[in-house]
């Protein structure tokens, strides 16, 4: 009996081995995933905090203290492996085996003030012009406010005091008042314009420094000033870096390794754009932009002006096509319109209207609600002179205006034409010494009264109507400039109508 347990004991033993051996024939231990490791060094010494990535790819890895790198992943045949950091070129090797090496070249210590700047426009003469090999976007910053910031006809217009025609001596002009403050100006509209020049008149600006805010300019960026931030304007803002011979470039990518690049993380943060979009002049805070992102939520959130101005198209796949251009995922590529979709477009975004009305005692109450939408800043902001108006008109049966019983009116600065009507006005409004008021910012003894609009602050203005009121036409009209000071310039138009909708009561 016990010979029979025995043997019915060795068979099932042999039976359970034999079902072992099947699953693990069928199932084997998982292979380790391909890893590529090394380090990054300068003349043999380490570099911590390298960013490591096989060129063209989504994921990389940071060195540690011993420049050691690991990267999981197989490469594709003819790989490069790159490596960046701030202050060194980017460098890339072949991968050629799994254990490498990169060799970081650290940048040069001192700006040549003597460089020649890169002109954008695509030329055969010049083989190096930005536009040859990066005509998308070209294409994209030749629409923006950057390509236009220093031929633009109203900034001249507003420097010299003439008007659309170029003639002079009609209204504002800052070179009448302040000369020396024209240096000022050019250092944000025309940033490569010679210093020595630039006192010269605001209309001599030619060559490259006529392209304004371009792409040598911005790629030759280093560092900003952030202590004096406001108070050191444009190009007095920023930390340059020009090469004594040959090319070096800024930028967000960091695996371009012709050995002329080197990874700039500041070109994709909101203190890139604080130089020129943050402004004290004359004593007056006249570029408040920056400052207004960082008191928002979005700067709180840590989300970058260039989240939403430099939005990724989705077109663009290639930077450089047929010249050694990389494709990559369109959305990790910016766009250089800047106003994406136009400024009109980004207008109505940013704004939510709201409205409601009943009848009560023989009169007609409304309220109309203004807040921003998903900005960063006030709106509008920039350019100081910059208005939104609420146009608030109740019609009778005929479609005739009637009588505003109470509630907010449009003030003399909105106009002869909309003066009086029921309304508000968002707005920063300087008053200079004498009471007069819309005044320009470099006025002495300028006050200011700031009602624009708030991210996170809804604006709700009540109004009562006649009786007789059966239809409320809401309107919401963006100016650049105070009409008072575009009538005198004999601009044609001033203003853009974001908002025009009626309302039933």
């Amino acid at each position: 009996m016990r010979g029979l347990v025995a043997l019915g004991l060795v068979i099932g033993l042999a039976a359970l081995g034999g079902a072992l051996r099947w699953y693990t024939t069928r199932s084997p231990p998982s292979t380790p995933a391909p890893r590529i490791v090394g380090r990054v060094v300068e003349s043999r010494q380490p570099i911590a905090g390298a960013r490591v990535r096989l060129k063209g790819t989504a994921d990389f890895a940071l060195t540690d203290e011993q420049g050691r790198f690991e990267l999981i992943g197989s490469p594709r045949e003819g790989a490069t492996l790159t490596a960046a950091k701030d202050g060194y070129l980017i460098a890339g090797v072949p991968v050629s085996h799994n254990r490498l090496e990169v060799q970081l070249t650290a940048l040069p210590a001192r700006d040549h003030t003597d460089y020649q700047w890169v002109d954008p426009r695509p030329s055969d003469a010049s083989a190096g012009a930005c536009g040859n090999c990066h005509q998308a976007i070209y294409n994209e910053w030749q629409t923006s406010g950057h390509a236009r910031s220093a031929v633009n006809r109203r900034f001249q217009n507003l420097l010299d005091g003439s008007n659309e025609r170029g003639e002079s001596g009609h209204g504002w002009g800052l070179a009448d008042e302040y000369p020396e403050g024209v240096a000022v100006c050019w250092s944000c509209h025309a940033p490569s314009f010679e210093l020595s020049a630039a006192t010269a008149g605001p209309r001599h600006v030619e060559g490259v420094a006529a392209a304004g805010v371009h792409c040598d300019f911005c790629h030759k960026i280093r560092a900003t000033n952030l202590e004096q931030v406001g108070l050191t304007h444009g190009r007095f803002a920023y930390d340059l870096l020009r090469p004594a011979e040959g090319q070096l470039f800024f930028g967000p990518l960091d695996d371009v390794d012709r050995n002329e690049d080197a990874y700039s993380a500041l070109q994709s943060e909101s203190r890139f754009c604080a130089a020129c979009h943050e402004g004290t002049l004359f004593g007056v805070h006249v570029y408040t932009t920056y400052s207004e992102w960082l008191a928002s939520p979005a700067g709180r959130e840590g989300r970058q002006c260039q989240q939403c101005h430099m939005r990724p198209s989705g077109k663009l796949a290639n930077i450089a096509p047929g010249s050694g251009g990389l494709d990559r995922n369109p959305q990790t590529l910016a766009s250089h319109t800047f106003l994406p979709g136009g400024r009109e477009a980004m207008l109505r975004q940013a704004l939510r209207i709201s409205f409601s009305a009943q009848r009560q005692n023989e009169e007609v109450t409304a309220s109309v609600r203004l807040e921003t939408h998903d900005i960063g800043h006030r709106l509008p902001t920039g350019f100081i002179d910059r208005q939104l108006l609420l146009v608030v008109e109740p019609l009778d049966a005929q479609g005739k205006a009637c009588d505003t019983l109470s509630g907010a009116r449009l003030p003399d600065a909105a106009g002869e034409r909309l003066l009086g009507k029921a309304g508000r006005l968002f707005a920063k409004l300087l008053t200079d010494a004498e009471g007069n008021a819309p005044a320009p910012f470099w006025r002495a003894g300028v006050s200011v009264a700031d009602s624009r609009l708030t991210p996170g602050e809804p604006e709700e203005t009540a109004f009562a109507f006649p009786s007789e009121t059966v239809t409320v036409r809401v309107r919401v009209i963006y100016r650049p400039f105070w009409q008072t000071v575009a009538d005198s310039k004999e601009w044609p138009e001033n203003d853009t109508v974001i908002y025009d909708t009626s309302f039933s009561v």
